[in-house]
């Protein structure tokens, strides 16, 4: 009884633990900066008369903010994913057309494959502005994922800014501890870890000036119930 006790006491606070990361996941996401910015890029294409510009970038704005939602579910697919994803690619290639490229290269056969929401789109921003913005010339982010054994792993690299070794460790470090900084990968890494277990979550690769890659692993799932088995 007493091992049950406290099995049932652990489980309430990894589930309240989950609800708290999530929760501030999803805040972040909805940053008042990327809003405003993306509004103004809107306006100025609107006074610059390229209309079906400034509607596709409405059009990408909406479903942004609709996949960030996902109708309240705390996992998607990993279709839902992609497109959550292309959505805020499209809206940053039209603010820095001059800047960035993108590519996402997910086979089809992944598509129903489940995840928490929001792991990949903090990893693109992260690789945006901590990559290919910093270098100042045009970079490439790359989004692709294949299965390796029994695991799903996803990667996202840019050929951008890169980061040096001491640099590197201490990114690292910020997915295990409580700095600020880091916040967005350390809050993805710790959800996977939630949902899956400590052998899953990110891991980075990075060389100065020849950019970063960041890799998910996690469990190939397409239901959640079998998230909790």
């Amino acid at each position: 009884v007493g091992h049950l006790k406290r099995l049932i006491e652990r489980n309430t606070e990894q589930e309240k633990q989950r609800r708290r990361t999530e929760l501030a996941l999803l805040q972040a996401q909805i940053n008042p900066h990327f809003l405003y910015n993306t509004l103004d890029t809107i306006i100025w294409l609107i006074e610059s008369g390229e209309i079906s510009e400034s509607v596709a970038m409405v059009s990408s704005l909406s479903n942004f903010f609709r996949f960030s939602l996902s109708r309240g579910q705390n996992v998607i697919t990993l279709k839902e994913e992609q497109q959550h994803i292309r959505s805020y690619l499209e809206i940053q290639h039209m603010r820095y057309r001059d800047l960035m490229e993108y590519e996402i290269d997910i086979p089809e056969e992944l598509d129903g494959y489940i995840l928490p929401k929001l792991t990949l789109q903090p990893l693109v921003e992260n690789a945006l502005y901590h990559g290919i913005k910093i270098r100042r010339r045009k970079g490439l982010i790359r989004v692709s994922g294949r299965i390796e054994g029994e695991e799903l792993i996803l990667e996202v690299a840019d050929d951008g800014n890169g980061m040096s070794v001491e640099r590197l460790d201490e990114v690292r470090s910020s997915l295990f501890d409580g700095r600020k900084e880091g916040f967005g990968l350390r809050t993805v890494h710790q959800r996977i870890q939630i949902l899956f277990g400590q052998e899953y979550g990110l891991t980075l690769s990075s060389t100065p000036e020849d950019g970063t890659r960041i890799f998910v692993k996690i469990p190939m799932r397409t239901s959640e119930k079998e998230m909790g088995e």
